[in-house]
């Protein structure tokens, strides 16, 4: 029987994981994360530790320790387009032990520009084909998880060929949330967009001006 606990790393620093996941990592016998997940944890006591981000791999190295107490670390939250259910999709529902939940990029994002992420409609084209730009346009609140091809630039471009600057929506690129390097860049047209840094952990918040 697999005993996978799931815990959610946050958006990046180690200062935004949970108590509960510090905890739960450094108790876990085998560990799963990124250099950077893994260097903002105590591991003293974890057995043996993989330093691994594609999900392929992490879902095979999970099924290499059946029986042991497996502690995977994502990113972010850990109920948002998350690696959780590609694990539950495989290993089944009964496989997760416990899921530890924590702070998001889009919570982070939000706070920072001082805006409710109240009501917000939230996509992810992270690994995933662009589509749906018209249902980003007609959002009063979105926020778009990016990745290396379809990054921030990229976005905005296919969102302006729609009309995305057409109604004075406020429009900003978060990269590197919570880090040293962390940059919000306000974009007011599409020509702003070449300012932005070459690629970094993306995302981008979308708001409609108040009625």
């Amino acid at each position: 029987m697999h005993k996978i606990t799931v815990i959610s790393s946050g958006p990046g620093s180690a200062d935004f994981m949970t108590l509960l996941a510090h905890r739960k990592a450094s108790a876990s016998e085998v560990l799963i994360g990124t250099a950077l997940q893994l260097g903002a944890v105590d591991t003293s006591n974890c057995k043996i530790m993989y330093e691994e981000s594609k999900i392929d791999k992490i879902l095979k190295l999970i099924g290499m320790h059946e029986g042991q107490e497996v502690g995977v670390l994502v990113t972010g939250d850990a109920g948002i387009f998350s690696l959780t259910q590609k694990i539950i999709v495989l290993y089944g529902r009964d496989a997760i032990k416990e899921i530890i939940p924590g702070v998001s990029s889009i919570q982070v994002g939000f706070a920072k520009i001082k805006e409710a992420w109240t009501n917000v409609k939230a996509f992810s084209f992270h690994g995933r084909e662009i589509s749906g730009l018209d249902e980003i346009i007609a959002a009063e609140k979105a926020v778009i998880l990016c990745d290396k091809v379809n990054n921030a630039a990229e976005l905005l471009r296919r969102l302006d060929a729609v009309g995305l600057f057409k109604d004075n929506r406020r429009v900003y690129v978060c990269q590197n949330l919570t880090l040293e390097d962390e940059d919000i860049t306000e974009i007011n047209c599409i020509e702003d967009v070449k300012g932005l840094k070459e690629w970094t952990k993306q995302i981008v918040l979308l708001l409609k001006p108040a009625i």
